[in-house]
């Protein structure tokens, strides 16, 4: 049986530099997120599915079209929990699938929403966390086409670092350099393995 360490923080935390960091270390690591995105391309089922709720709209000349899907899930709840409804039961089942073929005992999976939607396949979590300038600032970078407002927007559908600190076994402050990071992730890498 293989041990599922799952890694959350919000977003511009750092979950992504971490999850390599711990890949770089030669850890089998998952990568929610990007398998979603994947998922949402490739999946029939998923897709079909995402066009039944969303309409048309959702897909252009067979891509996903995240603006879109974007702007109607974070402006309605309800539109938020369809689109998870259809996505995460795919991805619970895509990671049992990627977990299975590991050789490695221990394996992380990255999931910014662990403790929102109960993940039962983490044995421990490791939360990430930074301070909230720092990560409102990282965001910025990554998507200069955000306002202040989206990016809070999308912050309040999250825990705060204080929820998911509370409730993770393992944490992680990324506030500081990269080299500060990696020292932080050796320290924890050495006390699970």
């Amino acid at each position: 049986m293989k041990r599922v360490i799952c890694i959350t923080g919000g977003m511009g935390s750092g979950k992504s530099s971490v999850c390599q960091l711990i890949a770089d270390n030669g850890f089998p690591v998952y990568i929610a997120d990007d398998r979603a995105k994947r998922l949402m391309h490739e999946n029939t089922q998923v897709k079909e599915s995402i066009k039944a709720e969303f309409g048309p709209g959702a897909y252009k000349n067979g891509e996903l079209q995240r603006s879109f899907l974007a702007e109607l899930i974070f402006a309605d709840h309800t539109k938020r929990l369809a689109l998870e409804a259809i996505v995460h039961p795919a991805v619970r089942a895509d990671f049992e699938v990627w977990k299975s073929r590991q050789s490695n005992p221990i394996v992380f999976k990255e999931s910014a929403l662990v403790f929102e939607k109960g993940d039962e396949s983490c044995d421990e979590v490791l939360c990430v966390w930074a301070e909230q300038d720092i990560r409102i600032q990282r965001i910025q970078l990554r998507n200069p086409d955000w306002t202040l407002s989206d990016i809070q927007a999308r912050m309040s559908t999250q825990w705060t670092d204080e929820q998911r600190l509370k409730q993770a076994k393992f944490s992680v402050s990324n506030s500081g350099t990269l080299e500060e990071l990696k020292e932080r992730v050796d320290y924890f890498l050495s006390n699970v393995t």
